[in-house]
């Protein structure tokens, strides 16, 4: 189901932000009983609201792409996605979300198979980011085995040379990507909820709570102590184990939402 993130020392430390944002509940493929989910496209509209409120930083609704269900194709996320993320200058930064399905290595689009045909793989998340020329791209996923992008990349920094490659500063580069769980474990949904578990707790830790000091920022560092533990609580509750995840090259202060 979902995934994000970055922004710099100051909530001013980039000038613009584009956003790409997925959710697919409705699978082209799927079945209401065998397969479909109930609450990931509620994530992601809660997302680019967030986005575009002064907490989420102001980001103009022409600087955000939101895909939907049937928007949201193999095709039309690459396409969007690589168009979006071209426009983002050296002191830009781009956003990455999905709330969906995800299986080892991969996301699942609007218009994956039951066969395993169309999927979204990883390193064709890595091409559309490869597109930006930015200092900092953020990724945040809400979805089954969404840990599994961090084997054989975080380790030797292939995740951060594959990303800046091509990059002429990528010194002052800025990469994280905040998973739901690890790589071999589930993210829920829940009812009560109204979200994925992951991506309801992310909302409620950028929105505020994650603030532990006070200052009115929500680092990178506190968002993810935040989400880590209510999630691990709250699915542990239901007899369930996730475990969200966070990895990449940044800051510890880097700051992701003003309070």
């Amino acid at each position: 189901m979902l995934l994000m993130l970055v922004v710099g020392m100051t909530a001013e430390a980039y000038n613009n932000t584009y956003a790409l944002i997925i959710g697919v509940a409705d699978y082209r493929n799927f079945t209401p009983d065998d397969g479909d989910l109930n609450y990931t496209v509620n994530g992601a509209i809660s997302f680019a609201a967030f986005l575009k409120s002064k907490k989420g930083g102001s980001v103009p609704a022409t600087n955000i792409v939101l895909l939907t269900e049937a928007q949201a194709s193999k095709e039309n996320i690459i396409a969007k996605g690589k168009a979006l993320f071209a426009k983002a200058k050296k002191d830009d930064r781009v956003i990455f979300y999905f709330s969906g399905h995800g299986d080892k290595g991969c996301f699942l689009p609007y218009d994956a198979t039951t066969m395993g045909g169309n999927l979204l793989y990883f390193s064709e998340v890595k091409s559309i980011f490869k597109a930006a020329k930015c200092n900092t791209k953020l990724l945040f996923a809400d979805a089954c085995f969404a840990g599994s992008m961090k084997k054989g990349l975080s380790s030797n920094n292939n995740l951060r040379k594959s990303l800046e490659k091509g990059h002429k500063d990528a010194s002052n580069m800025n990469i994280a990507v905040m998973m739901s769980c690890q790589g071999n474990e589930t993210s829920m949904e829940m009812g009560s909820l109204q979200q994925g578990l992951f991506t309801y707790y992310l909302m409620e830790g950028l929105g505020g709570a994650a603030n532990r000091d006070g200052n009115r920022y929500v680092t990178i560092q506190e968002l993810y102590y935040y989400v880590y533990h209510k999630v691990q609580d709250k699915a542990a509750s239901r007899g369930h184990k996730q475990t969200p995840d966070l990895f990449g090259k940044f800051d510890l202060r880097l700051i992701v939402a003003k309070v």
